[in-house]
């Protein structure tokens, strides 16, 4: 059981606008300060000397704290000098340092006001760093009054009223701006903000495209450019034209830019590809995108941890993408094992990766955090159900059937059946629905409970007839339920609608493996293999055949352990091994085997063995056995041999017959007395489901001795109660013979019937995928009538184990008891049984 992969788009990359604001405001907020450096030069130049213009020029060119030290010590020489302390704010703004700036700025004698124009720009600047907004928009409106030719001003009331909240009020402002200065890149650049800051990202990337035309060569410009085309969901193109001017982009934002692009591959890489083909290319290269980091020797600018971290994250979904599950589980543990906490937005693939390495507790876990969290929060429906389907299924295969239901329960009640969409008077049907419906279906065929699930699905694919998905589901329960010719009817309509769809494949591969078609199960596999070998479903599938196509050991044995009958003797012991060989040509296997037959009867000892060699045919509807034997009893060997025949007339009914030349069938008293025996059997049984099946069957034998005995038998089961790991049947067993010869050596009553109804009651103690541990008992009382003699009760009782693993062992032990009449006398018996079917 898989289900299908959950859609998760929500990646960190696209949903940081704590580091995209910082980044954004370090580029705009630039437009001040370079316009500030050439006041700077005419207002130093007068404070006096060749000496003093060579410090303010050291200043630009980065020596920020010697100019600021040198300016403090002119300024002690000078206090009177107010231009000494108007530098030395402009300087301290040039240095970033904004509470330096205030400081000397709140320190200035009245005479040194009002500011120059640079110097203002830069207290002006400080404010809003600062986060002041009142004080910021008074110097900025102090700057519009006193240089209203000046647009800087004008820039920077934009950028506070921006950055304060005022979103509208700001592109308001910047839309004034750009129609006054429509030739300045600045005014551009800060319309491209405020369109940012308004949620319209494309907007802003069409001013900012205008200001990158008029100044392609200015960082500002350059930085606001490609801030507007990572915010527009252009991260490739945002990465190139950073490459192109890497001279101007800080490595850190580099390495940002790096890492959005990756995650916009993998958000990518999750969606369906135009060709079947090239479905994992774009994984394929967003995990080279993850693989180009800066080696361990390398240096690396600040904040690289944080950034590597979230890269890891990230490339968690893009190994989700590309398949390889077993990577996703291996570097999440690595993860949380450094104390990393995996956001919500990765956890789901995770969930689906351990999941598909079948740790369902693991990935159920992880599924019930995500579904609590998203409570909290607004959620896309689909993503929702992606998680509650893989929930769903986690608690399926941990066996937790009746918590699974209750989530696909609660997922229909989330999920109603018809939407109503805003401007349409027609109410919608809701996919949504009609994929939970398809879960609530499926968990009913998971528990076993196939009736309901028949009905549910049936039901959908009533209501969408053209959903290939509800077909091939159907088809599965069909399959389950012993019908592989209703199954393969389902996959024909749904592969008309859905040729290439691998579910739909996988489904037909199983169908024709159940139906003997072995030539186009082995196509139908290969084919399905070929496009989706990382598939889960189609996985499993190649192991269905591979484990076909492998020899089989069938092994059966049963011993007396307290026995007087007169048919079986007194420790009695049957074995019976034969060996089949892999397919030869789709259709043939080889076997060979041999087996003994011994026990105590009262006037001797009996013993039995044989060798058998044959082949089998198997095809549609057919299968077909012959053989040749060895028996040795008696006095010397003896040739036997066997035809045996199954015919399929459809899913219900089955003829099949046997006949036996020298048949082991044979009573082993009469075989120590010589005696042998023909054998034909023929059959019909009808099996209406998994849950009701009933055969009638004649057996007429001829003796050497010249006895004709007549053998005629009707069984049944009707299943009685079904629960996940309970099954209760109920039985009968109607049999009855007749013989012509009387005084024979052997049990051979002149008629005699036998009726016995019993109850088995299988219990799973145990079932981990395909490992189960089953136990079953027993328990029959009914009635045995022998001409002559009268009739007397039948009593039967038995226990057993059966244990199967990977579908390659199945072995089971059994003991019963039994107690019943013979020639009018009650005899008891007690006896193991051991059977076994390998794969190897």
């Amino acid at each position: 059981m898989r289900r299908a992969v959950c859609d998760h788009t929500n990646l960190p990359w696209a949903a940081r606008p704590a580091a995209h604001r910082a980044r954004i405001l370090d580029c705009a907020c630039v437009v001040l300060a370079l316009a500030a450096a050439a006041p700077a030069q005419a207002v130093t130049a007068r404070a006096g000397g060749e000496e003093y213009r060579q410090l303010i020029e050291q200043a630009r060119a980065g020596r920020h704290d010697w100019a600021l030290e040198r300016l403090a010590e002119q300024a002690r020489l000078h206090p009177q000098d107010p231009r000494i302390r108007q530098d030395q704010l402009i300087v301290a703004g040039w240095a970033g340092r904004h509470d330096e700036v205030l400081r000397l700025y709140q320190a200035l004698p009245p005479k040194a006001l009002p500011l120059p124009r640079a110097a203002l720009a830069a207290v002006a600047r400080a404010y809003r760093d600062e986060r002041q907004w009142p004080a910021a928009l008074s110097l900025y409106h102090e700057g519009i009054r006193r240089f209203p030719g000046d647009a800087d001003f004008r820039l920077g009331e934009a950028l506070v009223l921006a950055d304060s909240g005022e979103a509208e009020a700001a592109l308001d402002m910047a839309h004034g701006l750009v129609e006054r200065s429509p030739n300045n890149p600045s005014s551009h650049l800060v319309l491209s903000y405020a369109y940012r800051l308004n949620q319209q990202p494309y907007a802003a990337l069409e001013a900012a495209s205008k200001a990158y035309s008029l100044a392609p060569a200015n960082r500002n410009v350059v930085e606001e450019y490609i801030s507007a085309l990572a915010a527009a969901g252009l991260a490739d193109s945002a990465l190139r034209v950073a490459r192109d001017h890497s001279d101007m982009v800080p490595a850190r934002h580099m390495l940002d830019l790096e890492g959005d692009r990756a995650a916009e591959l993998t958000r990518l890489a999750s969606r369906p590809s135009r060709q079947e083909t090239e479905r994992y290319a774009v994984a394929d290269r967003a995990l080279q995108a993850y693989a180009q980091l800066p080696p361990d020797g390398e240096a690396k600018p600040e904040g690289y941890a944080a950034l590597a971290q979230r890269e890891r994250i990230d490339r968690l979904i893009a190994l989700h993408s590309r398949a390889r599950m077993g990577e996703v589980v291996s570097e999440y543990e690595k993860l949380r094992a450094e104390g990393v906490e995996v956001p919500h937005y990765a956890l789901g693939h995770v969930a689906d990766a351990y999941l598909d390495q079948r740790q369902p507790e693991k990935a159920a876990e992880l599924y019930l955090q995500i579904l609590n969290a998203e409570h909290s929060r607004q959620v896309d429906p689909s993503v929702r159900l992606s998680h509650q389907s893989g929930l769903f299924y986690s608690l399926v295969e941990s066996e937790r059937f009746d918590d699974a239901q209750e989530v696909v329960s609660g997922a229909l009640e989330e999920q109603p059946a018809w939407r109503h969409l805003k401007g349409t008077p027609v109410p919608q049907p809701n996919d949504l629905n009609l994929e939970a419906s398809q879960y609530a279906a499926m968990g009913h065929h998971y528990a076993d409970d196939t009736v309901q699930a028949q009905e549910g699905l049936e039901h959908l694919v009533a209501r969408a007839p053209g959903h290939s998905g509800l077909r091939s589901a159907l088809a599965q329960v069909y399959l389950a339920r012993g019908w592989p010719r209703r199954a393969e009817e389902e996959l024909k309509i749904a592969e008309t609608q859905t040729p290439r769809s691998p579910a739909v494949v996988a489904e037909q591969g199983k169908t024709a493996m159940a139906l003997q078609e072995w030539r186009q199960a082995d196509l139908l596999i290969s084919d399905v293999a070929a496009r989706y070998p990382e598939n889960s479903y189609s996985r499993q599938l190649v192991q269905d055949w591979e484990r076909h196509n492998r020899a089989e050991l069938r092994i059966s044995a049963t011993r007396g352990l307290a026995s007087d009958s007169p048919v079986a003797g007194n420790g009695d012991l049957v074995t019976d091994a034969v060996v089949y060989t892999p397919p030869i040509d789709y259709n043939w296997r080889g076997f060979a085997g041999g087996g003994l037959a011994k026990a105590d009867f009262d006037e001797y000892d009996a013993d039995y063995h044989w060798f058998r060699a044959g082949a089998e045919w198997r095809s549609r509807g057919l299968t077909a056995e012959a053989e040749v034997s060895s028996n040795h009893y008696g006095r010397g060997a003896k040739v036997g041999a066997r035809v045996q025949l199954a015919h399929d007339l459809d899913d219900q009914w089955q003829i099949g017959g046997q006949y036996a030349f020298r048949s082991r069938e044979t009573p082993l008293k009469a075989l120590a007395n010589d005696i042998t025996a023909n054998r034909l059997d023929a059959y019909v049984r009808w099996r209406a489901s998994e849950r009701r099946e009933w055969s009638l069957t004649l057996s007429p034998s001829r003796f050497s001795d010249g006895n004709r005995r007549t053998e005629a038998a009707i069984s049944g089961r009707e299943r009685l109660y079904t629960a996940p790991h309970v099954k209760l049947d109920g039985h009968l067993d109607i049999s009855a013979s007749h013989n012509t010869l009387q005084d024979a050596p052997y049990f051979n009553p002149r008629a005699d019937l036998s009726v016995l109804p019993s109850l088995s009651l299988t219990h799973t103690l145990y079932r981990r995928y395909d490992t189960v541990l089953e136990q079953r008992f027993m328990l029959g009382a009914g009635i045995y009538a022998q001409r002559g003699y009268g009739s007397g009760a039948i009593a039967a009782i038995g226990y057993g184990l059966r244990y199967r693993f990977n579908e390659m062992l199945d072995a089971g032990v059994s003991i019963t008891g039994v107690s019943r009449p013979y020639d009018g006398v009650r005899e008891r018996e007690a006896r193991v049984m051991f059977d076994l079917q390998l794969r190897f």
